[in-house]
């Protein structure tokens, strides 16, 4: 019986995550879709303040309740835009304590232990409805991620700056 090996792909935002991870699902690999952008639209249809930049804690709530179905829901080699331990990396960053339903969760869950890591990278950088940090913000964002992974025992590996195609084969080289 083949193990579940649930693969993390995080950094700042605006860094190239989502275009490694659409690369990925293009080779049908098992993918997961980063949970804060669904629920920032979401909670932006809504015209709800549980929004990262309003109340960073509901929001926090609501994103680990939709990532703890997608850890679920993994089978074969699953590919994670942002894990859980994202939640917590920003909350450090926002200067906010964690909450006992993710301190649960990240103590009986795990992902594999290698992490990819997208490095801050200026000239991809763009800002969005759902990405209103400025690069210098995403970039301290970038920072906590790595304390936050490193604390918790995670091996980090740094995705080089090449092109999509580059960036996927290096992803697929670590399988």
């Amino acid at each position: 019986m083949f193990d579940t090996v649930r693969r993390i792909i995080t950094g700042g935002p605006g860094f190239g995550k989502t275009s490694i991870l659409t690369a990925l699902n293009r080779s049908n690999r098992n993918t997961f879709d980063e949970v804060a952008r669904l629920v920032i639209k979401q909670e932006m249809a809504r015209n709800s303040d549980h929004l990262p930049w309003l109340d960073n804690l509901a929001f926090s709530h609501k994103v680990l309740s939709i990532q703890k179905t997608q850890f679920n829901e993994a089978s074969g080699i699953a590919y994670y835009d942002r894990g859980a331990p994202d939640i917590l990396a920003y909350l450090k960053h926002n200067n906010q304590v964690s909450f006992s339903e993710l301190e649960d969760f990240l103590n009986s869950h795990s992902y594999d232990t290698k992490v990819f890591l997208t490095p801050p990278w200026q000239e991809i950088y763009q800002q969005d409805e759902e990405r209103k940090e400025s690069f210098e913000e995403a970039c301290q964002i970038h920072d906590a991620l790595v304390d936050t992974y490193a604390e918790l025992g995670y091996d980090l590996i740094e995705i080089p700056k090449y092109t999509i195609k580059e960036r996927l084969a290096f992803v697929l080289s670590h399988e």
